[in-house]
């Protein structure tokens, strides 16, 4: 089984500091360097960005919102240095606590959930395939956090650049997922 979880392009909320406040086109046309191989199935999130990537890796592909990026809430569109000046403390709160979520929407454990809960999913559905799954930074971080068996917590010291191939493989009697970071940005 190996699942390459490929991080959509950059969009514009990302190039300006601001949180996604809706369906986004990507900013640029980076492309992702796919290892070579032939590939099962291709799974994109819902948001437009992903589904434009993975339009352009397979005519057909699923979309699951188990994949989509993470709620957040009143944040949507906001700026995050205006978030930094006025709610410092909530801000704080959801940068460093996994399970906060001042903003009303997803706090980091319950994007979590979902997304373990997917790659369980699709684990079952093809043991022996190899797909992509086009999507969010955060989804990978929550993904690679799982797979590590690291805590939920780790997250925040990850980074996960847009364009970029994190691949997550596992034999059939492997207990753990064996992790392949692309090189930093």
């Amino acid at each position: 089984m190996e699942l390459l979880l490929l991080c959509h392009a950059a969009t514009r909320a990302m190039k300006t500091g601001r949180f996604p406040a809706g369906d986004e086109p990507a900013d640029d046309t980076a492309h992702a360097p796919l290892p070579a191989g032939e590939i099962t199935r291709v799974i994109s999130s819902p948001a437009r960005v992903a589904r434009d990537m993975a339009a352009g890796i397979a005519h057909d592909f699923d979309v699951d919102p188990a994949f989509d990026d993470i709620d957040y809430g009143l944040w949507r569109g906001r700026l995050i240095r205006e978030l930094a000046d006025g709610e410092a403390a909530q801000l704080s709160a959801w940068l460093t606590d996994p399970q906060a979520r001042p903003h009303g929407g997803e706090s980091i454990g319950m994007l979590a959930a979902r997304v373990i809960e997917a790659l369980a999913r699709i684990e079952r559905e093809m043991p022996g395939g190899r797909c992509i799954v086009v999507t969010h930074a955060i989804v990978v971080k929550v993904a690679v956090a799982h797979a590590q068996r690291k805590p939920l917590s780790s997250v925040y010291a990850m980074n996960v650049a847009p364009c970029s191939v994190t691949v997550l493989s596992r034999t059939p009697k492997a207990q753990d997922w064996s992790v392949t970071l692309p090189p930093p940005a």
